[in-house]
């Protein structure tokens, strides 16, 4: 039997995280409940640098949770997903969020300063 096709939702196309350390955006809910058959998933990402300046703030991606669409959304024990530093980069990383119909990614400055965030998350 062959392998379902991968969806990829893109959460955030270079949106810039400025200020303080704990800033965060948070992507629209995913709907997980018709797309994810297998529940493999994979966050790819880019964190890098903004206004001219050198170095980006420490960026954090965390996934959250919640059984319905429009409800409070809640970070599982072990949420976080990757933690990127002052320098920035790009990776793809895999994830395994608890079972559960909706998440929504979020990206969080770690410490002073701007990262430029580009992310997506990869289904099969």
């Amino acid at each position: 039997m062959a392998e379902r096709k991968i969806t990829t939702i893109h959460l955030l196309k270079s949106y810039a995280l400025y200020g303080s350390a704990g800033t965060t955006k948070d992507s629209d809910p995913i709907d997980l409940r018709d797309i994810s058959a297998k529940g493999d998933y994979s966050l790819s990402y880019t964190v890098g640098t903004a206004g001219g300046i050198a170095t980006c703030g420490s960026c954090n991606f965390l996934y959250l949770g919640c059984d319905v669409y429009d409800g409070t959304y809640v970070i599982p024990t072990g949420g976080t997903c990757a933690t990127i530093g002052d320098s920035g980069g790009s990776d793809i990383i895999s994830i395994s969020p608890p079972v559960v119909p909706f998440i929504k990614i979020r990206a969080s400055v770690g410490t002073s300063g701007t990262a430029l965030v580009t992310a997506a998350l990869n289904v099969r």
